[in-house]
């Protein structure tokens, strides 16, 4: 294991800056709450919605939300060039989804030179809620003129 501090590079820190706070993880009201080498952990509290007319969070937010902490467990070890694109998500609800703070986990498996393999675990009061696995083709990123200057 590493003993250096962990950083993302440049590249890494823009796309994170770019996706995290825009769009719709700024709707969801995601909060980054670690992110390392292989691992991300991402907090959130449903939005009224996001619920159900029963009161529970709907199984279709939790569908896309595990997309989100997977990226992020990816984004410190994607190169400058690379951009992960879904292609594949195994999904099982094994609980119901309450009303209530919410924490997704993102976990690489296993990372080759044209694919990625993840999991994603969402958790409710201590307890694993939502079980995600996900496969993602590294493909060619597109240098735009802002992130050349």
């Amino acid at each position: 294991m590493s003993t250096q501090p962990f950083a993302l590079t440049a590249t890494q820190r823009e796309m994170y800056e770019t996706t995290f706070n825009n769009g719709y993880n700024r709707w969801a009201g995601l909060r980054m709450l670690e992110i390392r080498t292989g691992f991300a952990r991402i907090g959130f509290t449903p939005r009224a919605e996001m619920l159900t007319p029963w009161g529970t969070l709907n199984g279709g937010v939790l569908n896309s939300l595990v997309e989100v902490s997977a990226f992020y467990a990816l984004l410190p070890e994607l190169g400058p060039d690379e951009l992960p694109v879904t292609n594949d998500i195994f999904l099982q609800h094994v609980r119901p989804l309450p009303n209530a703070e919410y924490e997704l986990t993102g976990k690489l498996l296993r990372k080759g030179r044209t694919m990625a393999w993840l999991e994603s675990t969402a958790w409710v009061g201590g307890k694993e809620c939502t079980f995600a696995r996900l496969t993602k083709t590294l493909t060619v990123r597109e240098v735009t003129r802002t992130s050349m200057a």
